[in-house]
């Protein structure tokens, strides 16, 4: 009978070390939710800023390639809001970023911003297309 109930002393001991590791998950997983979400929207806040004074002249107030110089480039400047962006990768507009565009007019803005500010332009251009 001492061995039953050693066995079920036991087995009560994994399952409550089971649940509170389950309740610890579940807990942190929803606490970090809403930091993801404010982070989410402190890089499209940043991110805002920047493109008004590099992106917009090219690409327009609402990303839409209307921008003043954007219309008379050859070709013209890219649409963020298109179906087509909306299908590219973060990796793929993160290198247009980076990199430029050739033979566009689309520049390099490796060296004149930080990873951290090249992202929080992308996470912008993302809130556009919403």
């Amino acid at each position: 009978m001492e061995k039953k109930e050693q066995n079920s002393g036991a087995r009560r001991t994994r399952w409550t070390r089971a649940a509170v590791l389950i309740g610890i998950g579940i807990v942190n997983g929803f606490w970090s939710l809403p930091q993801q979400w404010v982070s989410a929207g402190q890089e499209a806040g940043n991110g805002k800023a920047i493109y008004e004074k590099l992106c917009l002249t090219c690409h327009g107030p609402q990303g839409k390639g209307d921008g003043p110089t954007g219309k008379v480039l050859i070709p013209p400047a890219t649409d963020l809001t298109s179906a087509a962006t909306k299908k590219k990768s973060d990796a793929d507009l993160l290198k247009i970023i980076r990199e430029g565009k050739p033979p566009t007019a689309m520049p390099a803005w490796k060296g004149q911003l930080s990873e951290q500010e090249m992202r929080d332009v992308l996470a912008y251009i993302r809130s556009l297309n919403r």
